[in-house]
């Protein structure tokens, strides 16, 4: 798969995770043991503006290979964001909302893997 690709569907993976969040928003804050949606819809808006660089990078013909480190960065960040949610807040977690944060971090993992190793072919 070449790096547009990998990026424009990072993208639409991403816009999804965000258009979730939103319609679930009345119910998806307590799962994750928060008093309010504010937490959620901050990482809304981030996932948003995410998808909106992925994609915008993604439908360039030629994507340089900082730019793929850049978002392998990215989502090696989001990736550890995960774990230290999981590990700091396990017990304020409903079991539905670790299973999501686990599936989410594991798919953001694969897609930083596919960044890197696309950047490491790049120019």
């Amino acid at each position: 798969m070449n790096a547009q690709r990998i990026l424009q569907l990072n993208a639409v993976t991403t816009a999804i995770s965000a258009a979730a969040m939103i319609i679930a928003r009345p119910i998806l804050y307590p799962l994750f043991g928060l008093s309010s949606p504010l937490w959620l819809d901050i990482a809304t808006i981030a996932f948003i503006g995410y998808a909106a660089a992925l994609l915008f990078v993604g439908t360039r013909p030629v994507v340089h290979r900082l730019e793929l480190f850049a978002f392998t960065i990215g989502d090696g960040l989001c990736f550890a964001a995960g774990l230290v949610v999981l590990i700091a807040f396990w017990s304020n977690l409903t079991p539905i909302a670790r299973v999501l944060i686990a599936i989410t971090t594991i798919v953001v993992d694969g897609f930083a893997l596919a960044q890197y190793r696309a950047a490491r072919v790049a120019q």
